[in-house]
């Protein structure tokens, strides 16, 4: 005689994902609660606008389950960006079996530019991307200057630890909408010299500036790593009884370093990066390890959805075995299928500079 076994509620884990600070403009942005790692499947979830429950538009709430058996959850709300800028409080409350009480988790903190005081001049040095090293292996690295009064005798040089050849291009002076202006150099180096570990150096030196100003960056020797667990969510039916647009949202989570890509694919092409958005990675503070999680969103024709196509939600990781993961997901499966695979994501020739 079998006996089936109690199911005991496993407490879920929640993160808020606030619209970015800079680079979005339109009228509507969205918050995205994300729940994950529950069970039962029986979480559910409320928005509150300063401490009242409220009916938001564009409310939409999906859920999936994992391979270790654990559930993951989104809720999607779409608010307006005067509310957003005129510090309304907003509040996803969840309930769940395995919760005493609700867990609600508040915006905690909004970006007020000061456009007062100006500001100093800044150097970033931004390493290659993960597309650039592992589609592409080519790598740029990126020396961005800001905040400049006027960019007339501006200089930016390189150097690195080989003492090799240096190939850069430095673009013209761009002016930003508080009327300062940028620069941006970049380093073009192979893939392997960027994994050796070699130390690059972006020195900038101008008459605002009392001393030059000089950043070094090189690629830190991987410890520790875990690969991510990935999660695809395909399209809800309230959101395709619109015939509109459908939404694709992958979630990738519980990895180390932070160091990731993800993009998406349509019938085994790439897809248009204006069609999809990632938000993170973000560090995990809900876990004891220093994990990062990273969330995608990806917007389709209800059409190109309703007719079958595949998508597919592409991972790369160094934790990973093949370097990427392949997560697909179409309208006749149901439920997404993970592989382990070897990405050829660009068609240009492999050349090293």
């Amino acid at each position: 005689m079998d006996v089936e076994c109690p199911l005991i509620p496993v407490p879920l884990q929640v993160n808020l994902l606030t619209p970015p600070c800079e680079g979005d403009s339109s009228p509507v942005l969205e918050l995205i609660c994300l729940l994950w790692d529950f069970t039962p499947n029986e979480a559910k979830v409320e928005w509150l606008v300063n401490g009242i429950k409220k009916d938001l538009p564009g409310t939409v709430y999906s859920s999936a389950e994992g391979t270790n058996g654990l559930f993951m959850g989104q809720s999607r709300v779409n608010i307006s960006r005067e509310s957003w800028n005129k510090e309304d409080v907003y509040t996803c409350k969840v309930s769940h079996p395995a919760l005493s009480t609700d867990y609600e988790m508040r915006n905690a903190s909004k970006c007020i530019p000061n456009r007062c005081d100006p500001r100093p001049v800044e150097v970033f040095l931004y390493p290659p991307s993960l597309e650039d090293i592992f589609v592409a292996h080519n790598t740029t690295i990126t020396c961005l200057v800001t905040n400049l009064e006027t960019p007339s005798n501006l200089e930016i040089s390189w150097s690195r630890g080989s003492k090799g050849t240096l190939d850069v291009v430095t673009g013209k002076p761009v002016q930003q909408q508080n009327s300062t202006y940028s620069v941006t150099s970049i380093l073009r180096v192979c893939a392997e010299e960027w994994k050796s570990g070699e130390q690059f150096t972006c020195t900038v030196k101008h008459p605002g500036i009392p001393s030059a100003i000089t950043k070094s960056i090189h690629k830190t020797k991987a410890t520790n790593l875990q690969a991510p667990s990935v999660y695809v969510y395909p399209p809800s039916a309230d959101e395709l009884s619109l015939q509109e647009v459908a939404t694709l949202t992958c979630l990738a989570k519980g990895f180390r370093p932070s160091d990731i890509m993800v993009t998406w694919t349509q019938q085994g092409r790439p897809v248009s990066q204006e069609t999809f958005i990632n938000v993170g990675p973000v560090q995990d503070t809900a876990e004891k390890e220093l994990n990062y999680f990273i969330y995608s969103k990806l917007s389709v024709l209800t059409n190109e959805w309703q007719r079958g196509d595949i998508f597919a939600c592409v991972v790369g990781h160094e934790g990973l075995p093949m370097t990427f993961v392949q997560k697909s997901v179409d309208k006749a499966s149901g439920k997404p299928t993970a592989v382990n695979v070897s990405v050829v994501l660009s068609d240009t020739e492999i050349t090293c500079y």
